[in-house]
């Protein structure tokens, strides 16, 4: 490989590890070959694989950079674009993920030799955390999280990296927002739900849009929610539709799969991934609406921190249109699937909410995720996984809980 190629390779790699926060990749070169192969891990921030390690290995060839890296992702996410050439990972001129940034474009695909591995590992991690993945011909393709792929992924991302961890780099601690404290009015929920014997709680009337700082919260104890166990926070101008069936409903939600959405009077419920799995582990979770804004919070070590890195949403007439005068109310929503039931403690907020606080205020309406037109029912149908299973599961339970909701 040409000096200069080589130099501008260890810039793009350097660039890569210098911005964890934002691309959540870390590579290093792999200590068992020469400079043509390198070990990276991947930690995503949002939806089923949040907080995981995902590791891979990228291989660099002497026509780079004209010709992309080849890209194997060890880790099985049941992504059907990433998982779809898994039988190519000892390949090293093939890339085992399909994605058009992975072929050059004598090859239609988008690489020239002006991309970057920057811009490579961030069309990858965009993808991985996507509700939807492109395709290159029809609609794009929906990827529901299932309870089952909840507990799948961790066995996946666990047995993955104990193979391979002693070619991968170190694991750095996960970049987290700590949150700012605000007076908060204690929303008035029961101080004990059983999920699902009582599929829906709900709290208010409250007022968006005000002017004012006033702010409310609760916090929950979900450290006995199981895979079984459906569990969603709902804000909607609404006492009864939690999905956005209606044409005048406003609302915005997130719910244990770490599957949000945000919808306008007029307009699609919009879904997108936020945050990870409220099941995971030992979770003790506040909400906060106020301030333009509903956060979710959770514990870690005595601190608290933002689910996700930044608000569920901007309550503001940009986001969900002019809300003024109009009552919201607070919806917990459970379902028990599968297993025993669970038990969700609400906990004392001691008069205070937990929001997000922009650095400067400079982005603030960059929300940091995707978000994208749920498909009518009609566009949802059975598809087949790499392993030639049909990955159905996911939108049958989505489904399900829109028929128990009963709207």
């Amino acid at each position: 490989m040409q000096a200069n190629i080589l130099k501008r390779l260890w810039k793009e790699i350097d660039d890569v590890n210098a911005d964890f926060f934002n691309l959540r990749t870390v590579i290093s070169p792999d200590p068992e070959d020469d400079i043509t192969r390198f070990s990276f891990i991947m930690l995503p921030n949002d939806g089923a694989m949040a907080h995981l390690t995902l590791v891979g290995a990228m291989y660099i060839h002497d026509t780079y950079p004209v010709s992309p890296p080849v890209i194997h992702l060890y880790t099985k996410t049941e992504r059907y674009n990433v998982d779809v050439f898994r039988g190519h990972l000892e390949n090293k001129n093939t890339s085992s993920l399909c994605f058009n940034i992975l072929r050059p474009t004598s090859k239609r695909g988008t690489w020239t030799k002006d991309c970057t591995i920057s811009a490579l590992f961030a069309s990858l991690m965009s993808a991985i955390v996507s509700f939807y993945v492109t395709q290159e011909s029809g609609l794009d393709r929906p990827e529901y999280v299932s309870m089952e792929m909840l507990r799948n992924v961790k066995l996946y991302a666990r047995s993955s990296y104990n193979t391979h961890k002693d070619r991968m780099p170190a694991i750095p601690q996960i970049p987290l927002v700590e949150a700012t404290m605000v007076e908060a009015k204690k929303l008035d929920f029961p101080p004990e739900i059983i999920a699902g014997e009582t599929e829906r709680v709900t709290a208010g009337p409250i007022y968006l849009q005000t002017g004012e700082s006033a702010a409310h919260s609760f916090a929950v104890d979900l450290s006995r929610l199981h895979e079984g166990i459906i569990f969603s926070v709902v804000l909607s101008n609404s006492e009864t539709d939690l999905l956005g069936k209606k044409s005048d409903t406003v609302l915005v939600r997130n719910g244990v799969t770490a599957s949000a959405a945000r919808k306008r009077a007029g307009e699609k419920t919009r879904w997108f991934y936020h945050g990870k799995p409220m099941n995971d582990g030992d979770m003790r979770l506040h909400v906060t609406i106020g301030a333009d804004q509903m956060t979710l919070v959770y514990n870690s070590n005595g601190r608290r921190y933002v689910h996700g890195d930044c608000p569920l949403s901007r309550l503001t007439p940009l986001e969900i249109g002019d809300v003024r005068g109009v009552p919201f109310y607070v919806h917990v929503y459970t379902k028990k699937k599968s297993g025993r039931p669970a038990k969700i403690t609400l906990l004392d907020t001691d008069g205070k909410g937990y929001l997000h606080q922009d650095p400067e205020e400079k982005d603030k309406d960059n929300l940091g995720f995707e978000i994208i037109d749920y498909p009518s029912e009609s566009e949802v149908v059975s598809r087949q996984s790499p392993d030639g299973s049909h990955v159905v599961e996911a939108e049958q339970e989505l489904w399900e809980e829109l028929d128990a909701l009963k709207i």
